[in-house]
């Protein structure tokens, strides 16, 4: 189980192109993106892409008003990628600035237009933590045949589209269902957050119980650059606890790697105080 050491690396942005459409014939200057370097660059690495290890091509259709600003987003075809897909929308329309299409009269026209990105996390240590705030929950429901019949994922509280290869993640189903010395159908239920703050408080535990597999916290002091100093890495309670000991890869601090800065709500970057958390739980079937 991945849980730490997810850097932000590069987003290379491929060629755009209009949407396919009626709207192509009528149109005689076609939609630009301005500046495309200033709102999807290597900083802009979607957070919960990072915190869930995600990477790819993403293909958005994005709808454009006829003043050039994005009023809509949605994937194209889906890599199975979902804190990604969700990320890249979202930074196309709050960040995103166009020039819009123009008829052979010269009036603005509202159009849409198909962008790629390819996303790519580093190798190793070139890039940044996340601070957040963010959080994920794939909840995946595995059947007596070990298949995975259901895949349930939330990002930041909201339901996003799963495939149930989504939450397949690395190794054997019957692996796992030896290690929980479990029979029947099973749920399990994955938890991930970054939250920053002067303190941040725990995250508190899920209301709909179930057996406590694991608890991964780690918690950096950040200064105004990013750069953690004092770290404090917690594993308590889980069945799994005294086992993920020993596969916790390196904390920012032991590793040398830096986060994104914390920005408070005057646009200047803080020092702060931040939270990764990882949780796994074993639930029962749905009725």
């Amino acid at each position: 189980m991945r849980t730490i050491g997810l850097m932000a690396g590069m987003a290379i942005v491929g060629a755009a192109t209009p949407a396919l459409s009626k709207e192509v014939q009528r149109t005689a200057k076609q939609v630009v993106p301005l500046n495309i370097g200033d709102w999807l660059g290597p900083d802009d690495y979607p957070p919960g892409a990072i915190f869930a290890g995600e990477q790819g091509r993403v293909v958005v259709i994005v709808s454009i008003d006829a003043t050039g600003r994005p009023t809509a987003c949605s994937i194209d075809v889906s890599i199975g990628a979902p804190a990604l897909e969700k990320g890249t929308c979202d930074l196309v329309l709050s960040k995103g600035k166009f020039e819009p299409a123009r008829d052979k009269e010269g009036r603005a026209l509202a159009s849409r237009y198909m962008l790629p990105v390819r996303w790519k996390l580093p190798e190793s240590g070139e890039g940044r933590q996340t601070t957040g705030p963010w959080s994920m929950t794939k909840l995946t429901s595995v059947d007596a045949a070990d298949q995975i019949v259901r895949c349930d994922v939330l990002i930041d509280g909201k339901a996003v589209s799963a495939t149930p290869e989504q939450c397949r993640g690395r190794g054997e189903l019957k692996d796992l269902r030896k290690r929980l010395n479990v029979s029947g159908p099973f749920r399990i239920r994955q938890e991930f957050a970054a939250l920053h703050d002067d303190s941040p408080p725990p995250v508190p535990p899920s209301s709909d119980g179930g057996r406590l597999l694991a608890l991964y916290e780690v918690r950096q002091q950040v200064d105004a650059e990013g750069t953690p100093s004092i770290c404090t890495v917690l594993v308590s309670a889980g069945e799994w606890a005294e086992e993920e000991k020993k596969h916790l890869e390196k904390t920012p601090c032991e590793s040398g790697h830096r986060f994104f800065p914390v920005v408070g709500k005057d646009g200047v970057a803080k020092a702060a105080q931040v939270l990764l958390m990882t949780r796994v739980t074993l639930m029962p079937p749905a009725s």
